[in-house]
């Protein structure tokens, strides 16, 4: 028997694992897509203030493996810019670092006691780490601590449903 080979059951359990990532990149893309064609507030997209671009690779965590929320959390910006011309080029850099980054640390943080709290400490941990990131490398033209206060700020909502998410996803649906 040739051990390299791909069995039947294995193939399925591929075929249907690329399908469920395919679908959750779709909606990476389409839910960003929703929000923002809500008029901007005070300039300012809506998006900025919901945060939906991390809501599916943290759902991708919670339900499949890390590399599925990480493989969306790199794709769906860049995917997001090609297809609707959205984000700005000069931020899809940063935000597919920050999707990464907010993915990983939430993978880490929902195996420990803090899961209840994983997606919103995960998104303020990213947004630490890519301002001290445009300290090096100022990829925006903005202050790396304007980003982060006007990140914080902006994002209170939408850190509020990262919150309402992942206790939703944890409490109710992920016995």
């Amino acid at each position: 028997m040739d051990n390299n080979a791909i069995t039947p059951k294995a193939g399925s359990r591929i075929l249907l694992q690329v399908q469920v990532t395919l679908i959750l990149l779709v909606s990476a893309c389409l839910l960003p897509f929703a929000v923002h064609l809500i008029p901007p507030y005070q300039g300012i997209p809506i998006g900025a203030y919901f945060l939906p671009m991390f809501y599916v690779p943290f759902v991708a965590v919670v339900f499949y493996r890390l590399h599925v929320g990480l493989l969306i959390a790199f794709l769906a910006p860049i995917a997001n810019y090609l297809i609707l011309g959205s984000p700005d080029f000069q931020f899809l850099y940063i935000l597919s670092f920050e999707l990464v980054v907010f993915t990983f640390f939430s993978f880490l943080l929902l195996q420990t006691t803090w899961k209840i709290f994983a997606a919103p400490m995960a998104y303020l941990f990213a947004k630490i780490v890519s301002s001290f990131i445009l300290l090096l490398i100022p990829v925006l033209p903005v202050s790396p601590f304007s980003f982060f206060s006007n990140s914080i700020i902006n994002g209170a909502p939408g850190i509020i449903v990262l919150f309402l998410l992942n206790w939703l996803l944890i409490r109710k649906w992920n016995k």
